[in-house]
């Protein structure tokens, strides 16, 4: 059963003398645009918004405003931060409130004699006759990702004769349509089939929400969630969509002529000022619509869906003087989790405690020789507390961190409590979850000065030194090259790579660590190039006949083709020093998230200077102990920075590419 609550009914049709002294006088400023027989239509109707957000919320106030008299209303949702730039009741003082009591207390401000029906559980299959008993129109506010409830909502309404109107915001647009009795069904006109994944139902609904396709231009892709329904959206579309929505609706009651029921649309674009109708035919089964689909499906969000680890929900938070619920600790165990590590290796043992989290180092995971004393697991540990420092308000905990906590105990790397907090969330938490290594080719165009900036702030109080001077990428990218030549010289990097690669399948499915062959991105000729040279003896030859050099020159182009590459450093050369440089190395990775930014690291020169500088020579041959002098030569020109209050976690190139379309796996749990 729904939660369901009702305000005193309106006395009667023709309401009592003061109810109607009130309105009249309240909305007197109507008359002249609408009748005085359309205004009391308007007093007489009883309107249904199901949603009250980016746009519900603004549709409730429109139609208050215009007199609509009675109203039923759904969403069982409460008001946080990132709905303040475009929900009309998302201010400081209704923050954690219920959108719907909120929304009716705004309504009850315009119109004290308004009928409210609230449905506190939202709209659900269960409710859905009841909330459109005796309804004149159904206003859609729903969520984007709640395909399946709009879906039941638009035919039933359709089964009991009731218009729908939806407007949808899009970028700088607004996009209006409207579902009658006698229109193109739901289902016929956004082409919806049984068999189909929630993922294509979706692309087929964002689709047709709009065919004139005036925003494509205006919205970045990479934004885009279709998984999480998660997308852009401004304040001006939104009172946009509320207008056109309202327009319609006032004709639909007042049985003025209005806009073609679907498969007509209208479309406006505020930043253009150009308006287009379209009337694909057949719905989304129409030729031009099918085009839409296919672009949208393999070019603009090509290899999306396929990248992205799953984010599960956020779980509730709890009160003062409660300890973290297990759905809170799990969900940020999996936070953790989602740290970088070498060849995704995840070198770490998270373990749950009373009032938090414990992450230990596990140093069985990684053996290569490029985890000189384990530091390149403490610096992928000190990501892993970073993640769960950044994603804790998001359950409404803070968390408490310190570092090595036990001088006897080597392998715990930090100790976490949690503990309630109404702390404002951090703006790097949503990218916990889609950060991740892109190998691909990057765009030219430069990274402007306010990444650069926030990437710099993000890292302190380890200090991030950026490149983006063309001249010094040159030389940079040259010394990335004859660094990457030892890494395919070595027989045990050779083989420790190879062992982390998940040649069978490509897509690393059945595995929980490593690295899918198609997260490379190496290409066709890449990947027969690696599964020919897995043996070390087939690498050797390729290494004796030059072959081998293919593998640097590959990681000399990627610096070469971007815009900018970065140095994060910490302070200390310790355990502790390189904990906190791999807590600043996430930071500065989850804000370049943040902001757009594709980055892959360079590991190999941070990672053989620290074994030069801390054990010495010995370790490397003689052959390559002279080409790394001449990387150290060039290297510390680059960054004159370094030295003993400067050592370098990870070296990195950033830009513009085309999101990865394979991701990388994480274990749920300790084996």
């Amino acid at each position: 059963m729904t939660t369901k609550g009702q305000d005193p009914p309106v006395a009667s049709s023709l309401f009592d003398v003061e109810a109607r002294a009130f309105m009249e006088a309240a909305f007197s400023r109507n008359l002249g645009i609408l009748t005085p027989q359309e205004q009391e239509k308007l007093f007489l109707s009883r309107v249904a918004v199901p949603g009250l957000g980016g746009v519900g919320g603004l549709h409730c106030m429109t139609l208050a405003r215009l007199g609509v008299g009675s109203f039923h209303l759904a969403d069982p949702d409460a008001y946080e931060l990132a709905n303040f730039n475009r929900q009309f009741g998302a201010t400081v003082r209704h923050l954690g409130e219920s959108k719907l009591s909120s929304m009716v207390e705004e309504i009850r401000q315009i119109n004290p004699r308004a009928s409210l029906t609230s449905f506190h559980d939202g709209l659900t299959p269960d409710n859905l006759d009841e909330f459109l008993s005796g309804v004149n129109v159904v206003v859609d506010g729903l969520d984007f990702s709640a395909f399946n409830i709009r879906r039941m909502l638009f035919n039933r309404a359709r089964e009991m004769g009731i218009p729908v109107v939806t407007a949808a915001p899009l970028g700088y647009t607004a996009s209006l349509l409207v579902f009658a009795p006698d229109s193109m069904t739901f289902d016929d006109y956004f082409d919806n089939r049984p068999g189909l994944s929630e993922r294509e139902r979706l692309l087929r609904f964002a689709v047709g929400l709009a065919p004139s396709g005036l925003h494509l231009g205006q919205i970045d892709p990479a934004k885009v969630d279709l998984a999480r329904g998660r997308g852009p959206s401004l304040a001006v579309a939104c009172l946009l969509c509320a207008a056109l929505a309202a327009t319609e609706t006032v004709r639909l009651l007042g049985g003025r002529p209005g806009l073609k029921t679907a498969p007509w649309s209208l479309q406006v674009d505020l930043a253009t000022g150009r308006s287009k109708w379209s009337r694909p035919r057949r719905g989304n089964a129409s030729a031009s619509q099918r085009l839409k689909l296919w672009y949208v499906r393999n070019v603009l969000l090509a290899g999306m869906s396929e990248a992205t680890r799953g984010v599960p929900s956020t779980p509730v938070g709890v009160t003062a003087g409660q300890a973290p619920t297990p759905d809170q600790l799990g969900w940020l165990e999996q936070a953790a989790r989602q740290a970088p590590s070498g060849d995704n290796c995840q070198p770490w043992r998270i373990q749950r405690t009373e009032n938090g989290l414990s992450i230990r180092l596990d140093p069985s995971r990684d053996g290569s020789f490029f985890n000189f004393r384990q530091l390149a697991s403490v610096i992928a540990c000190g990501a892993a507390v970073q993640n769960v420092v950044s994603s804790a308000p998001d359950t409404g905990l803070r968390a408490l961190f310190e570092l090595l906590p036990d001088p006897a105990d080597r392998d715990c790397m930090a100790e976490i409590r949690l503990e309630p907090s109404v702390a404002v969330p951090d703006v790097l938490s949503e990218t916990v979850w889609t950060r991740c290594t892109n190998r691909r080719p990057y765009f030219r165009r430069s990274v402007d000065s306010y990444s650069v900036k926030r990437l710099v702030e993000s890292a302190e109080p380890s200090r991030l030194i950026v490149v983006h001077d063309p001249k010094r990428l040159r030389e940079l990218a040259g010394l990335v090259y004859l660094a990457d030549r030892i890494r395919v010289e070595r027989r045990d990097l050779h083989e420790h790579f190879t062992s982390m690669t998940r040649f069978t399948p490509p897509d690393g499915a059945g595995h929980d660590d490593g690295l899918p062959l198609k997260n490379l991105h190496a290409g066709a000729a890449g990947e027969a190039f690696l599964r020919l040279t897995r043996p070390w003896w087939a690498m050797r030859v390729a290494n004796t006949v030059g072959l081998g050099r293919l593998v640097a020159l590959h990681s000399r182009l990627g610096m070469l083709s971007s815009p900018l590459a970065g140095l994060l450093c910490a302070e200390q050369a310790d355990v502790e020093g390189f904990l906190k440089g791999g807590m600043g190395m996430e930071r500065v990775w989850l804000m370049a998230t943040r902001l757009g930014l594709a980055l892959q690291p360079m590991t190999a020169i941070t990672l053989f200077w620290l074994r030069w500088r801390l054990e010495g020579p010995d370790a490397f041959s003689k052959a390559h102990r002279t080409l790394l002098e001449k990387v150290w030569q060039g290297f510390e020109k680059l960054f004159p920075e370094l030295g003993a209050a400067c050592w370098p976690v990870m070296l990195f190139r950033a830009g513009h590419a085309r999101p990865i379309s394979q991701g990388t796996p994480r274990r749920l749990r300790e084996p």
